[in-house]
């Protein structure tokens, strides 16, 4: 019985939500079919209305030839238009009578014409009617205006102003109805012209033609925006239908949920609470409480569960608490202690004599290793690396503290034996762990580049050189004992020289120590291998390169030790 109960509660829900996703896509295909279906209409009964206006008027039009006025001319029709006016249509200088009969017959014929299209145009709500010739020489993109009547005109009023003007056809649909009608493949076309304000403009170009030869094109023009709008209200009146349904199913659906989920789950969030205040278990089960959705009742077993077992264990998840919450201080303090004393990789980033690249990857949350490339002044550029004996947290203050040291004293001069030396010094005073850290620093003058170097028990330096074939290979230089490892030994420096274009590369044993599956040792010689695979490549791409060798190498081994990564590439004044 429980389980038919559960059945039915999931099913109403699944029921109810599929109703609401068929009613809004249902919504959405009506609305959209219905507007194209009516929008598709209203542009039919619009054409058909002016196809029946345009052959109204054809019988009309083609009585009067088109070719005639533009024989006689539009000053010729003005000057009759004047006359006319003034009751002297008789009067003429340069015409036979002849002539002014059959000038005035042209006139007349228009001005007929004309008013006919001015009547139209007022009875039909028409916006414009009139009368072309198109010019095929100009791949109909010209034609001449020889009626053009439009419903800014007052009824029976004719305008002489436009006639026999240059119209430009600019759309292409025009013009290639014009020569569909006057070529004689068709004898009619219908296009839709929308445009610059908004509107659309449906033209019917219909032939006319003078004892069977072309005389004109009569052009009809009615605008469609009112049909624009009407379709546009039809939109929003089926949009707001189709939300009210929604509307209408989410509100029956929140009323279902706000009975069904939200009051049990209300019960739970009442239960969370309380028992956060109090820390004792409710006496009462809030499954028994929260109705027969299925999910529901699985939550309140489970948060009933888990207060039957946090009050058992309170205590112990308390001390736990308290020694997470001291680790993760510690190691987040160390870890932003670390990821601040390193150098900003961008720092140097305007610099135009050389290229610097570091990469650094703790064995733990923090590590022992660390690097650092500073100017101490504006032709000298200090490169360090170093590995602190331990690892963790101590390792890394003690890091902090000799990076520091190294550093101030870089600042103030001198070589770099003395750097190293001065270091030794402070650190050795309260050097009560016994902890060394193992440096490789190098002082390059950016201007010549000669480096002044001391090798602090640190890993021989990887140099690429233009004047020796193979590539990189370990430069085994002078070599001391670690800071702090001998206290009071002299420390060894040596000097060479980087041309531009030339590379050094600083590791510590992270990289060549680390280990495969099988206890094998990356060792230098595979760290020379991966240096050369491509010696040409960025600081920054050499780097990746040897990481991924080591990765490749150690397979599923855990990493060894702290890696680090230093490529420094000399330009000098060739980049300049």
């Amino acid at each position: 019985m429980a389980k038919i109960r559960r059945f039915f509660n999931k099913l109403s829900v699944k029921i109810i939500t599929s109703i609401i996703i068929m009613v809004t896509l249902l919504t959405v295909l009506i609305g959209v079919f219905s507007y194209q279906v009516f929008t598709q209409t209203m542009l039919k009964e619009t054409t058909s209305i002016v196809k029946q206006i345009a052959d109204s008027l054809v019988s009309d039009a083609e009585v009067w030839d088109a070719a005639l006025y533009l024989e006689v001319g539009s000053d010729r029709m003005e000057e009759l238009r004047r006359l006319d006016s003034a009751g002297e249509g008789s009067k003429s200088d340069n015409k036979t009578d002849r002539d002014i009969t059959e000038d005035y017959l042209t006139f007349g014929a228009l001005t007929n014409i004309a008013m006919r299209f001015n009547t139209v145009i007022h009875a039909q709500n028409i916006d414009q009617i009139g009368m072309i010739i198109p010019d095929p020489a100009s791949n109909y993109s010209k034609a001449a205006i020889v009626i053009s009547q439009n419903n800014e005109l007052k009824e029976n009023e004719v305008d002489y102003g436009v006639v026999g003007k240059t119209l430009n056809v600019d759309r292409a649909e025009d013009r290639d109805g014009l020569r569909k009608i006057w070529e004689g493949s068709e004898a009619e076309a219908v296009t839709i012209d929308y445009l610059d304000n908004g509107e659309a403009m449906v033209s019917m170009m219909k032939i006319l033609k003078k004892d069977g030869e072309k005389n004109a094109v009569l052009i009809v023009n009615r605008s469609i925006k009112n049909m624009v709008n009407i379709s546009e209200r039809y939109a929003i009146g089926i949009t707001i239908m189709g939300l009210s349904m929604v509307l209408i199913a989410t509100l029956i659906i929140g009323l279902y949920l706000r009975s069904r989920v939200v009051k049990p789950v209300g019960a739970i969030t009442r239960e969370a609470e309380r028992f956060a205040g109090e820390n004792k278990k409710s006496e009462q089960e809030l499954a028994e409480t929260v109705g027969g959705i299925t999910e529901l009742r699985v939550l309140a077993e489970s948060i009933d569960k888990m207060e039957e077992d946090t009050v058992a264990n309170m205590e112990e998840i308390a001390r736990m608490s308290r020694e997470s919450e001291r680790l993760e201080t510690e190691l987040s303090f160390a870890a932003d202690l670390q990821r601040n004393v390193l150098p900003d990789g961008e720092l140097l980033s305007n610099r135009g004599e050389f290229v610097v690249a570091a990469f650094m990857e703790p064995a733990r949350e923090v590590g022992g290793d660390f690097y650092d490339f500073f100017l101490i002044d504006d032709t000298h550029l200090v490169l360090l690396i170093a590995d602190v004996s331990d690892k963790g947290v101590g390792a890394a203050f003690f890091m902090a503290v000799s990076k520091t040291l190294i550093k101030a004293r870089a600042g103030m001069g001198g070589s770099a034996s003395k750097i190293i030396a001065y270091a030794e010094e402070k650190l050795s005073e309260e050097n009560k762990a016994g902890m060394f850290v193992t440096v490789w620093l190098g002082i390059v003058d950016l201007a010549t580049g000669e480096v002044n170097a001391c090798d602090a028990g640190h890993n021989f330096p990887a140099i690429l050189k233009k004047d020796i074939e193979g590539g990189y290979r370990i430069e085994k230089t002078a070599h001391g004992s670690p800071i702090c490892f001998l206290p009071g030994m002299e420390h060894v420096e040596y000097n060479f020289r980087l041309a531009p274009g030339e590379r050094l590369f600083l590791y510590t044993d992270g990289v060549t120590e680390a280990k495969s599956p099988d206890g094998d040792r990356f060792g230098n010689d595979r760290l020379v291998e991966a240096l050369n695979e491509d010696p040409a490549i960025g600081d920054e791409s050499l780097i990746r390169c040897v990481k991924e060798a080591v990765d490749r190498f150690a397979g599923e081994e855990p990493q060894y030790d702290d890696m680090t990564m230093v490529s420094f590439t000399y330009l000098g004044k060739e980049k300049e």
